[in-house]
């Protein structure tokens, strides 16, 4: 369902990738068309200003939406599958990026944090995908500069935008950043910093279907800076699919 194919691929300070034209277009269509209420999310004011709704965040509204539209359903379990793991590991090697994953088992059940002793017994890496609904208003919505948990691998960030419906003069973009004190370039576990703390190295603009993917490491800062739009202009609208091991 997904096209990797095409990644223009930045690999400092860490791999993150854009891609264009990342769903065939009525899939597309049929899924911003379906795309969940905002009544359905919880606010989210620790990560900066945004709405969630995932397994974690509203689970009872999350899987009472996927069990009431089909086509994201049909979605979700495309991205719990092990071929579209596969194929992100794929992409990601072909383009000299090698996580270094042998061994795999896919874990498609929402919720498992920990490795089963089976899978430890044996030397086999779990691992699984997980699929967030995220939103923000054009006014003031952002997302703190942060490097992601240390159980996450991959991330991917899918716009959910009607054409033409997004007003690039508001912001929105997805920022590669350092620390300007690089002395705390270091964040495996992920602890947020203050926007003016950072420097901006560059910023993915926000368009519709498109994908930022970038790879979890302990530099991996990105934020998305406050947005500048009027109050009655439309929801930023994404989908967030990370992969992950399981601890």
């Amino acid at each position: 369902m997904l096209n990797l194919s095409g990644p223009q691929f930045d690999y400092e300070p860490y791999p993150v990738c854009y891609v264009t034209d990342v769903l065939p277009p009525e899939m597309y269509r049929s899924l911003v068309e379906s795309y969940p209420d905002k009544d359905l999310f919880k606010y989210m004011p620790n990560l900066g200003h945004k709405y969630s709704l995932s397994d974690i965040n509203n689970p009872d509204n999350y899987y009472k939406f996927l069990s009431e539209a089909p086509d994201w359903k049909a979605f979700y379990d495309h991205v719990k599958s092990e071929n579209f793991i596969n194929n992100v590991l794929d992409m990601l090697v072909a383009n000299n990026i090698d996580l270094g994953l042998r061994r795999l088992k896919v874990i498609a059940k929402d919720g498992k944090r920990k490795a089963s002793l089976l899978s430890r017994l044996r030397r086999q890496t779990e691992i699984s995908a997980r699929f967030e609904f995220s939103m923000m208003p054009a006014n003031g919505g952002q997302i703190l500069p942060h490097t992601d948990a240390p159980h996450k691998l991959i991330t991917l960030v899918l716009s959910m935008m009607e054409p033409g419906a997004w007003d690039h003069a508001w912001g929105g973009g997805t920022a590669v950043c350092l620390p300007k004190d690089r002395t705390k370039v270091f964040n495996h576990i992920n602890k947020a910093m203050p926007l003016e703390d950072v420097e901006t190295l560059k910023t993915f603009p926000f368009e519709e279907n498109q994908c930022v993917l970038f790879v979890k490491t302990y530099n991996s800062w990105h934020h998305v800076a406050p947005m500048t739009g009027p109050d009655d202009a439309p929801l930023r609208k994404t989908l967030t699919i990370n992969i992950e091991s399981k601890l």
